[in-house]
């Protein structure tokens, strides 16, 4: 996408007026630089660090979420030991099986720490997602840091359903004609009938790996609000902006190519 928006860039008449947004450039500045020397013209540049939805973080512990930081209040440390003691049982029973949660536009994200190097365990991803259906934070966006953990994660929740009839009339009718466009058998593929299944319940899934076909239903779906539960890697926050009320983070360290590290800050937030 970048290469694709550098060439628009380069080649706009010299008469057309330019204005862009962003909640997320870390690197607005050198960005900035560089429109002004492409196109020789002075840039200005407005920012600020007023956040519209406060951003909220909470701990997922014991089947409870709690809250760690207020944009209010700041840190809470009475909540922070409440969570840790929910977790000591679980540490002491399974090697420190327990969760970490955060939230994020009014909503929380969460990182579990028993399902942080696999798929996690089915009754943890349900009982966490059935949570934020009752405290009204879906939609809600977990990212996993590889297609392996997007597709397990995911799979863990078969059994549950988020869809009401006619969201799923609507998905379903959608699909149908979305998968028009492929090719004969190439519309019965383990991924495209898979995906469609978990689709109808509310459920996705999107990756790199995925065709580009069912990363545009994915994302179509999730923008009108159909799609409850998103299992993602972190390319889905790269230029695409979509109405999550929940961000979850299933672990906080990721391998950049070289090593493992933990999550900065600008990924984070």
């Amino acid at each position: 996408r970048g290469v694709v928006w550098e060439e628009v860039i380069i080649m706009l008449p010299e008469h057309i007026g330019m204005v862009f947004l962003s909640a997320t450039t870390p690197n607005h500045l050198e960005f900035s630089d560089w429109i002004g020397r492409t196109k020789k013209q002075k840039i200005h540049v407005i920012s600020t660090y007023k956040r519209p939805v406060p951003l909220q973080h909470f701990l997922y512990a014991g089947k409870e979420l709690f809250k760690l930081y207020d944009a209010t209040t700041g840190y809470l440390p009475n909540a922070h030991g409440a969570a840790k003691a929910k977790l000591a049982p679980a540490s002491d029973k399974a090697g420190g099986r327990g969760g970490r949660a955060v939230s994020r536009g009014g909503g929380s994200s969460a990182n579990a720490r028993s399902i942080r190097t696999s798929g996690g365990d089915t009754g943890e991803w349900t009982k966490l997602i059935t949570s934020l259906k009752d405290k009204a934070l879906l939609p809600v966006v977990v990212f996993a840091f590889s297609k392996r953990l997007c597709e397990e994660s995911a799979s863990k929740l078969s059994k549950l359903d988020l869809s009401t009839p006619s969201e799923r009339s609507e998905i379903h009718l959608f699909l149908e004609t979305s998968v028009q466009r492929l090719q004969g058998s190439d519309r019965e593929l383990p991924q495209v009938l898979t995906m469609k299944e978990m689709l109808k319940r509310g459920i996705g899934v999107h990756h790199g790996g995925l065709l580009p076909i069912i990363k545009e239903m994915v994302e179509i779906l999730f923008g009108r609000g159909l799609v409850k539960v998103l299992f993602s890697t972190e390319t889905f926050a790269m230029g695409v902006n979509m109405p999550a009320r929940t961000v979850v983070f299933n672990g906080i360290r990721k391998h950049d190519g070289k090593n493992f590290r933990d999550l900065l800050p600008g990924e984070y937030t």
